[in-house]
């Protein structure tokens, strides 16, 4: 019979792991008999990935997901395959017994009667199971039969919406399926992972409409089949889907503030069938409403719900013009209440029928105000929320930083760390080149001074992330600039979408990333930048011999206009408009010539050069090698020029800036 890759390489670990588990005895205790079985299956704990629905665990008495294989216990017994005792223990370190095991295997495999079908030899059900039996009995069911299919997220959450995977133990097993209760043959359905990703499944559609009950059952069966084995039993998987179809603003307070940090509530609606997140931030003077949601004005009002919570005076500020982030602003419109939208966006809610089309009238156009990067709130007490651009999720995304309380508020482009309900956030509106840059200046600037990012908060992330999200976003980016397609991989919502992942969504909590870059993996989708100085697609990656950024401590730098896309013409206010989709007083990695503005008393400055690629093979400050973002001091005068010249990766191409001081 043929043996996976995968299985023998397992029956091994286990053969090492009875062996060092149980030392010279020849018996397994409980806790290690059912975390080898919870590993081989590969259940996630509930601790380990993020998912506002799933259902505690109610574990036992006498175990926690601290103690050794603790979660392994409690997994299993949120799967079924083990149970409590009277007293509601499992007792870890009692020898399994091997009518115990058996019933734990039986449960794991979906079999019948493993003595039976002779996967264990008759004998005393009491009696205690040898390390040398349990590797025997192992590996003559994996050996035998396909292991029956799993499934994430579980079953026994109800929620509105899940991005449901399959996966069967044995490597290089076929899963065969049905999604409408009928059984399933080899004709069924074949699930393919990289194909399919994770499958949605939710109550209407993603921007709310179709639905015309709150509830639904989704009904999977399924079963794997390898050559050379015998076909996995079918597996029955439901999962029980509610989303009220008309429902009631909520909040929490998520910081409760001080002198120094605004009070922050989460405001959310459980009717949306996307469910983001507005903020509501208040200072000790004033307050910023950061998003305003995707349920309508004609069912309830926000504006309403936010005079309950708030106690200052407030304004609202759309982080993008998408339509679950922006269907409120007529409410604060109609109310006199300050509205601010990044021009870029103005476009998408005025366009009748668009995807958050919601300021279509002129008489309300004229009320909407430009935010721009420059921009700034003040809301007392040393409370200021300075405003970045951040497109590539939208045009128009804006940030809101303040460096006092450490707070940035990004909207979608940063994070979705939800598992199981999405699992990507789309970028593909900037190439990921220049997006690497924008991202790298912005946060230079949230961490300008000696500042921290402490906490962030994004539009569909119901708790506060942190500093670390951040520097995923910046290496999901960087590992594709590194290494080309070999950086990215197809994404978990199917179809072979290119995105590119650090981490894993059911193993890391909230410390993963996910980002849609655009196009089809193996296609000529061009998601690098393709100019005249070189094409980084299809392999030119090892041509970047660009900086990304460029950090001047005691001058600053004079930038140059970046543009990523053409300008936007539109109607608005009676008025013909055009926005252009730039950003002025940039870094531009592709412009060479630059001044650096530095005070008169000041002889000497610090200067950081990032390369767009961190694999490029050298890096000359006037000539003198340095590292990769380290902080370079440099004595200065007025007229001076600093040359930086970058070697690529592929050892030839070159590229110089030069760098004018100018004193003022």
């Amino acid at each position: 019979m043929n043996k996976p890759k995968l299985r023998t390489t397992f029956l091994l670990v286990i053969s090492v792991f009875l062996l060092n588990a149980c030392g010279t005895s020849d018996s397994i205790s409980k806790a290690e008999f059912v975390a080898m079985v919870s590993d081989y299956f590969q259940w996630p704990h509930p601790d380990d990935y993020n998912d506002i629905w799933k259902t505690p665990i109610d574990g036992f008495n006498d175990v926690t997901s601290a103690d050794p294989n603790g979660k392994q216990i409690e997994v299993a017994l949120e799967q079924g395959i083990i149970t409590k005792d009277a007293s509601g223990n499992f007792n870890p370190d009692a020898t399994i017994t091997r009518g115990e095991a058996a019933q734990i295997l039986q449960s794991a495999f979906l079999l019948d009667n493993i003595v039976a079908e002779g996967f264990m030899e008759e004998g005393k059900t009491n009696a205690p199971l040898s390390k040398e039996e349990a590797k025997a009995v192992f590996e003559k069911i994996t050996s035998t039969v396909v292991a029956p299919v799993q499934a994430v997220p579980l079953t026994t959450a109800v929620a509105p919406r899940r991005y449901i995977k399959l996966w069967s133990p044995t490597e290089g097993a076929t899963i065969h399926f049905t999604k409408d209760g009928s059984e399933p043959t080899m004709e069924s359905e074949i699930y393919n992972l990289e194909q399919m990703g994770h499958i949605a499944e939710m109550i209407g559609f993603r921007d709310g409409s179709g639905s015309a009950t709150g509830r639904r059952e989704v009904v999977y069966k399924a079963f794997a089949v390898k050559d050379g084995l015998e076909k996995s039993a079918t597996h029955t998987m439901k999962w029980n889907l509610y989303r009220p179809l008309d429902d009631e603003f909520q909040s929490d307070i998520i910081v409760e503030g001080d002198d120094k940090t605004p009070r922050v509530f989460r405001v959310y609606n459980d009717s949306e069938s996307v469910r983001a997140m507005c903020w509501y931030i208040e200072g000790p003077e004033k307050g910023i409403v950061f998003d305003a949601l995707q349920t309508t004005v004609d069912k309830h009002n926000l504006k309403d719900f936010i005079d309950k919570i708030a106690t200052k005076p407030y304004i609202l500020v759309i982080g993008h013009e998408h339509g679950d982030h922006d269907a409120q602003m007529p409410a604060f419109l109609n109310a006199g209440i300050e509205t601010y939208l990044n021009n870029r966006g103005w476009a998408s809610v005025s366009r009748v029928g668009g995807f958050g089309s919601v300021v279509t009238e002129p008489e309300k156009q004229k009320l909407v105000k430009n935010v721009e990067e420059g921009d700034s709130f003040d809301l007392g007490g040393g409370c200021v929320f300075e405003v970045y651009a951040m497109p590539g999720h939208a045009n128009g995304n804006i940030v809101l930083n303040d460096k006092q309380s450490g707070m940035v508020f990004g909207s979608d482009i940063y994070s979705c760390t939800r598992a199981g309900s999405a699992d990507n956030v789309g970028v593909s509106g900037l190439k990921v080149d220049r997006l690497l840059s924008f991202t790298q200046q912005a946060y230079s600037n949230y961490t300008k001074g000696g500042a921290d990012v402490k906490m962030l908060f994004t539009g569909h992330d119901e708790q506060m992330l942190a500093n670390n999200n951040l520097l995923l976003f910046e290496q999901a980016l960087q590992q594709v600039i590194d290494n080309g397609e070999a950086g990215c991989s197809p994404s978990l919502r199917g179809r072979g979408s290119r995105v590119t992942t650090i981490g894993d969504m059911w193993k890391d909590g909230t410390d993963w990333i996910s980002l849609s870059i655009g196009g089809t993996l193996g296609d000529d989708y061009e998601y690098l930048t393709s100019n005249s100085t070189a094409n980084y697609n299809a392999g030119g990656f090892v041509k970047y011999s660009v900086l990304s950024n460029i950090e001047i401590d005691g001058g600053d730098l004079v930038g140059t206009t970046v543009e990523w896309a053409g300008p936007t013409t539109f109607d608005w206010a009676n008025k013909k408009m055009t926005v252009p989709n730039s950003l002025s007083d940039k870094f531009d990695p592709w412009t060479y010539n630059y001044t650096i503005e530095v005070q008169a008393e000041n002889n000497k400055i610090l200067i950081t050069p990032v390369t767009m690629s961190t694999k490029v093979k050298e890096i000359l400050l006037d000539g003198k090698p340095v590292e990769y973002r380290s902080k370079n001091e440099v004595e200065v005068s007025n007229g001076q020029v600093i040359d930086i010249t970058v070697t690529a990766p592929d050892g030839t191409t070159k590229s110089t800036y030069s760098f004018t001081i100018e004193s003022v």
